[in-house]
């Protein structure tokens, strides 16, 4: 049985690393009304009404004007990505890889936060044990695991066998780290224009004190020490930016792993749903 735990948290793990960008992320799931931030217009803070204008529409001050190499406000820059309002940023896909030690995490799946509960539906290939899909809706967790589960099949998993794991499920949430970022951003640069995959795109980069933007996020006590050591004293990401101000690439070397997230389709119907009856595995396995 504890091997089968170990196996659900390393899998609830690594999805909740892509989905939460290293979980630094606050408590908001995106949908939430956020107050504008301070320093900002109330214009630049209130975004869009959630259909998506371009950017030039939407953001005033230095965050989506900056020249190269120019630092830029770290409340700005957060206005400007959350400024496609709620509604767009309540859905999206995402595909990552983790690679460290010569091995890759592949990791892909689509997430709806526009409900009462989160949903998720994340596929990933873990070194050493194969495809694994995870599926969260309605506030119940689905897995299917080589080794665990027959080819194909689901198992609905109790809460008791998820351990602490569980009671992070329904905050998971990849724009939940702006608000971290709040308080945790000592630094964002505007480092200049890109091309990914042949869109232009502008490419930030964010400097996080990792103590702070821990203390925004609720974390305390032996997990935040673990967390910050990980971490280290700061961390840097780089964002890419496309022209409506919507996240869409993001890089980040953590504790020696490098990590690549796309993220894409914001704002789009997700169809996210439980495993049917005859899907689902009856009995949970009793040894690794």
């Amino acid at each position: 049985m504890k091997s089968t735990h170990r196996r659900w948290a390393g899998m609830l793990t690594a999805g909740a690393l892509g989905l939460s960008l290293v979980a630094c992320g606050g408590d908001d799931p995106a949908g939430q009304t956020t107050a504008p931030p301070t320093g900002t217009s109330q214009e630049s803070a209130a975004g869009t009404d959630g259909a998506g204008e371009s950017a030039a529409e939407t953001t005033g001050g230095t965050a989506g004007e900056a020249t190269d190499g120019q630092e830029v406000d770290v409340q700005e820059f957060l206005a400007m990505l959350k400024s496609p309002g709620e509604q767009k940023l309540s859905s999206y896909t995402l595909e990552m890889v983790m690679s460290m030690g010569g091995q890759d995490l592949d990791m892909s799946g689509k997430a709806d936060l526009s409900g009462g509960t989160p949903a998720f539906d994340v596929e990933m290939t873990l070194p050493g044990m194969g495809d694994a899909h995870m599926v969260l809706v309605g506030g119940e967790v689905y897995m299917s695991m080589p080794g665990v589960t027959e080819e194909g099949k689901f198992l609905q998993v109790p809460k008791e066998q998820l351990g602490d794991v569980a009671s992070q499920l329904d905050e998971i949430d990849i724009t939940s780290t702006w608000d971290a970022w709040d308080e945790g951003a000592s630094k964002v640069v505007f480092v200049g224009e890109d091309d990914v995959d042949g869109e232009q795109m502008r490419r930030y980069e964010v400097t996080v004190d990792t103590e702070a933007a821990l203390d925004a996020s609720g974390q305390t006590g032996e997990d935040a020490a673990a967390a910050s050591a990980m971490m280290g004293e700061e961390l840097t990401y780089d964002l890419w930016v496309d022209a409506d101000n919507l996240m869409r690439k993001v890089t980040f070397e953590l504790d020696g792993a490098v990590s690549e997230i796309r993220t894409d389709n914001w704002g789009e119907p997700m169809d996210i749903q439980a495993p049917a009856p005859e899907d689902l595995q009856q009995g949970m396995p009793t040894s690794g």
